[in-house]
């Protein structure tokens, strides 16, 4: 299968998993109470640790400061999900994800100062295109003045920076010393810290207990769901950048928003109980604007690499 078809698996799978964090966010967790949702996110790949272990045993061969590296680039991944769901508590899915697209800018900036990589004039363009439409997003139309969300803006910026680090420190290493090998103590790191954090975290720790108390049933399910579907793009995302360059790869993430914002579209239309997208004349123009320049800056930017 072409890479890019393999790599658009990803994008479409996190934007079902973004509205059923929103959901879960909106039902389950009101008042900001997000840890239970973080240890479930953190603590939920070790259900992938045995499968890995079977599909390659020698994942125990590596030397320990490969590990170590490894397990550090998995606890990162949580801190970003930490980040994200404080974001997603302020502000629609449709707002809070297209910021990930600032990734592969990211990504450039860190090949430009550590590895010499430079940037061709359409590649900047592109970038460009990116940033004005997330500037865009973090512009809020209030009694006809602008405001910006400068808290939205922050989580999700520092997210996507970490996520960049992330995607290349994986990349050098998986290159190296294999995907399984690599994925499994990247999934360790983030159980790791999930254990930290349920011990440390009073909060978090009161808030999963509670959850598995009450409505754990329908809360553990859906989250079941949830996580296989995050934890199943995040597998196809690292496949994807052994195949090609990774920030070609994070460019094709330049769909998400777009699979956002259209299944926003489709839960207010017939499932509004699900999810709700704002309607309004105004609200969808400045959406429609914003993803537009955000895709078509990624399309362009996958098109001049």
């Amino acid at each position: 299968m072409n890479w890019f078809l393999i790599a658009l698996i990803g994008p479409v799978l996190y934007a079902i998993s973004n509205h059923v964090d929103k959901y879960l966010i909106e039902k389950y967790f009101k008042g900001g109470e997000s840890g239970a949702l973080i240890l479930f996110s953190s603590l939920f790949s070790v259900v992938t640790l045995p499968i890995i272990y079977f599909i390659d045993p020698g994942v125990f061969s590596l030397d320990l400061t490969t590990i170590a590296v490894l397990v550090l680039n998995g606890m990162l991944t949580v801190v970003c999900i930490i980040l994200y769901f404080k974001a997603l508590q302020d502000d629609e899915a449709s707002i809070v994800i297209p910021y990930y697209q600032t990734i592969p800018i990211f990504g450039f900036i860190l090949g430009y100062f550590f590895l010499g990589e430079t940037l061709t004039l359409a590649q900047i363009i592109s970038c460009g295109l990116i940033i004005a439409g997330t500037i865009i997003l973090s512009l809020n139309f209030i009694g006809g003045k602008l405001k910006f969300k400068k808290r939205v803006a922050a989580l999700m910026l520092l997210a996507s920076l970490l996520y960049a680090i992330g995607g290349v420190v994986f990349k050098i290493i998986a290159v190296e010393d294999g995907f399984w090998t690599s994925i499994f103590w990247d999934f360790f790191g983030s159980v790791l810290l999930g254990v930290i954090l349920y011990f440390s975290i009073s909060s978090y720790r009161k808030q999963f207990l509670q959850v598995l108390r009450m409505n754990s049933w329908s809360v553990m399910s859906l989250n079941a769901f949830n996580e296989i579907i995050f934890v199943v793009a995040d597998g196809v995302f690292a496949y994807a950048t052994l195949l090609a360059p990774i920030a070609l790869v994070m460019t094709v993430n330049g769909f998400q928003p777009a699979f956002v914002f259209l299944l926003g579209i489709v839960l207010t239309l017939f499932f509004p109980k699900l999810g709700r997208e704002s309607m309004t004349a105004t609200g969808l123009a400045h959406k429609i604007l914003a993803i537009g320049l955000i895709v078509e800056g990624a399309i362009f930017l996958s098109m001049n690499f």
